[in-house]
Order: structure tokens, then C-alpha cells, then sequence
């Protein structure tokens, strides 16, 4: 069967490498050329993910029997609609996929199902400026429809707010944004799968973004299993169903992130797609359930096994793992070490650049200026210590000084 797959960076190379693997075909889609996907795939076609009626002009050209995406939001809801229109398979309405993208119908659904989120309004610049004061200030400005933290700022004022509309809306195809109270917290991000309305929850991990409003929500890491599942696992189970039965969600992957602060746990976004932490390379791993081999089966209309999903509990999950998302500082790169020595160490199961030598990375705003990303998995945390610090004291990206750049974390 031929199968699209709505994006080609590292996020959907296990899918696509996946879909290979077992004999179907793949079409890529995605605007960028240089996309490492589009080398592993059969056919390329060089179009937004975004663009819904050229997702489904191309999925059409191509004769798919399905189409996906996971790591990535936006396309979701291009998907959806996009397999809707062709009468390909789907596993959620273009409803579902809609309120799972756009964040004002996210926060209206959290707030008329009464799932706990932070206040907040929507703000259009000379439209509504005085309802600005309603809110509890610091505040946390979005835009609606956008992705990897692009557009979001940390902001003390009303005037703050005005003065950076435009930097906000420049990553949305809207002109409303989102306006929220900041609410000062830790972060979980869970990872499950629906069956028929069942939800299983198969991963609750950390997310360790940097300590900084400059760069805030921009992660750095994802920890398993989560420090907070002993004193917050019944109200994370309890939240997580709750979620699924407000959306309406039947079948397939669920990503959804959580703040946990001095008022409890709050909800921030959701998504129905696999994580972009390469929750695709350690979820089969750790849970003997193929969640990328599944996701691929319901985009093309096939069964799957969920026989381990029985009696699978995250809780007593004996696996430890550290996704390391790492950065780098302003630089023009001279040299990276070789992959093939990061990942031949020891609890490292994948390791991968998103950067090369001779490109000039900039400061980091936003997640898309991520260095590159490494998965490990082991059966203490002892062990994960070990591989993080053998992963850092070998990993190098240098300038032409020869001095390495790369920003890290280890927890």
C-alpha cells in the first residue's frame, strides 16, 4: 500500500523508516527539499504541511491509501481533512482535529468541559485592547494556529502585550492570538493510546525546558518515569480520561502536556498525534507495544496488535529513559563529532543531528534552532547517569576556535 507521510524531518523518520520495513510505499511531504526524510522515502513531494487543499491535490496525484503524521502538530488537522475528502481512513473527525490544532477552540472545550487551564482571553490588536486588564498579569502570549514555540513570550504588561502582537501573529494564519496568566510550574507530557473511547496511558514524563522566560516552554529534555507519578498519578489518570471523553476521541496516539504548580495540575495543550520528544523510538521499546506500526495501521484502514496494551500499566514500567533535546549557543559550526561514535555508547539507542558543519545557528527563540536530540534508555537511573555523561563528554559541536558550544542538560 502506498502511504503519505505529512512531514520529513527527524520526528517522522522512525515512521517513515517504519512503513518501509514493512513493504509499503511512502510519499513525503514537505516543503523543505533537504528534509533527511525525503531520502528514505519512495516518492518526494515538496508542499506545505499546512496547506490543506495542497495536502489533499497531492495525496490525490499520488494515489495514497493513507495519510499521517506524527512529532508535529499543524498537519494533523491537514490530514484529517485531507483523508476525509478522499474517503481514506481516519481516526478522528476534521472536529476532533480542529480543536486539537487551534488553540481558542482547545481553551473553549477545556473551559465548557470544565478540564482545569489557565485563564485567558482572545486578543486582537485595536480590537479588544481594553479587556487586557481582566487578566492576572505576568502573562503568556500565543499564536493560535502555530507550533515548536514559535511566537510565545513571556510578558509583565497590558503594553507589552500591544507592543508584541506582531511578533505573535507573524507565526499564525489568524489574527486573533491567545493571551493567558502565567502560571508559574513544572511539566508533565503525557503519552497514550485510545481503543473504542479506552485510553492507556503508556508513558507520564518529565519535560525539562530551559529556566529562562526568554526561551520558555522550549525543551531540553524528557525524563522517564516522572517524578510527580507517586503523588499526582491518580489525578493524571483520572485528568487524562477525562480529556479524551470531553474531545470525543475514539482511536489512536494522544500527547497531551500538564502544569503542575501550587494550585494542582493545569492542563496547557493537547494533541492526537505521537509526541516530538521521539516518544516513536522508546515507547515500543519500554511497552512491547508498536505504537508507530499501529499508528501506520489505522491510517491505512488495518488491524493491529494491542494484546500487550492488556495489562499494561505505566506505573510499573521497570524502564528508565532521557530523551536529551540539546541546543547550541550562536555559532557557524567547523566540526560535529561522528554519530556513529555517540551512538555507539552504551544505553544510547538513537542519536541524530538537525544541524552541519558550515551552518550559522543564531539564538535560540524558539524549538526549531534544536541542535539535535539523543534517546537512552536503561533499568536504573544509575545507568542513565552513566550514558549521559559518556553522551557529553564526546559530543561536540565546534566553532572554528575550536571551542564546543553545545548547551545541555543531564537531569
Amino acid at each position: 500500500m502506498k502511504l503519505m507521510i505529512l512531514g520529513a524531518s527527524n520526528a517522522q523518520l522512525t515512521a517513515i523508516k517504519k512503513a518501509k520495513q514493512l513493504g509499503h510505499q511512502v510519499v513525503t511531504l514537505d516543503y523543505l527539499s533537504y528534509a533527511i526524510g525525503h531520502s528514505f522515502s519512495d516518492e518526494q513531494c515538496y508542499t506545505s504541511t499546512f496547506d490543506i487543499e495542497g495536502v489533499t491535490k497531492a495525496a490525490q496525484e499520488y494515489d495514497v491509501q493513507g495519510i499521517m503524521t506524527m512529532g508535529t502538530d499543524q498537519p494533523v488537522l491537514s490530514g484529517t481533512i485531507a483523508a476525509r475528502l478522499l474517503k481514506l481512513p481516519t481516526w478522528i473527525t476534521d472536529d476532533i482535529a480542529y480543536k486539537v490544532t487551534n488553540k481558542i477552540a482547545m481553551k473553549e472545550t477545556f473551559m465548557t468541559q470544565a478540564i482545569p487551564t489557565m485563564e485567558y482571553l482572545v486578543y486582537e490588536k485595536g480590537i479588544n485592547d481594553s479587556e487586557l486588564k481582566t487578566l492576572h498579569y505576568p502573562v503568556v502570549v500565543k499564536p493560535v494556529d502555530s507550533q515548536g514555540q514559535r511566537g510565545i513570550y513571556y510578558l509583565e504588561t497590558e503594553q507589552e502585550v500591544i507592543n508584541y502582537y506582531e511578533c505573535v501573529i507573524k507565526y499564525s494564519r489568524q489574527k486573533e492570538i491567545l493571551v493567558e496568566s502565567y502560571y508559574p510550574h513544572e511539566e508533565v507530557t503525557v503519552s497514550g493510546w485510545v481503543i473504542d473511547g479506552m485510553c492507556i496511558i503508556l508513558t507520564v514524563t518529565d519535560r525539562v525546558t530551559f529556566n529562562s522566560t526568554k526561551q520558555l516552554g522550549v525543551c531540553l529534555a524528557h525524563t522517564f518515569p516522572s517524578k510527580f507519578k507517586g503523588e499526582y498519578s491518580d489525578k493524571i489518570n483520572r485528568l487524562t480520561h477525562d480529556i479524551v471523553a470531553a474531545f470525543e476521541i475514539k482511536n489512536g496516539p494522544i500527547y497531551f502536556q500538564y502544569l503542575i504548580g501550587e494550585q494542582g495540575i493545569k492542563v496547557n495543550e493537547i494533541a492526537c498525534r505521537i509526541g516530538g520528544a521521539y516518544e516513536a523510538e522508546f515507547i515500543p521499546r519500554i511497552t512491547e507495544f508498536d505504537i508507530v506500526e499501529s499508528q501506520i495501521a489505522i491510517a491505512l484502514g488495518q488491524s493491529y496488535d494491542a494484546s500487550s496494551l492488556i495489562n499494561y500499566n505505566y506505573m510499573k514500567n521497570p524502564y528508565h529513559v532521557s530523551v536529551q533535546l540539546f541546543f547550541v549557543d550562536p555559532i557557524t559550526i567547523a566540526a560535529l563529532t561522528d554519530e556513529s561514535v555517540l551512538k555507539s555508547i552504551s544505553g544510547v539507542i538513537d542519536f541524530g543531528y538537525n544541524v552541519s558543519v558550515g551552518q550559522t545557528v543564531s539564538t535560540i527563540e524558539n524549538a526549531t534552532q534544536r541542535a539535535g536530540y539523543a534517546v537512552i534508555i536503561g533499568l536504573t537511573q544509575s545507568a542513565i547517569e552513566q550514558s549521559l555523561n559518556a553522551l557529553y563528554s564526546h559530543l561536540q559541536i565546534l566553532d572554528h576556535q575550536g571551542e564546543n558550544h553545545v548547551i545541555y542538560t543531564t537531569l
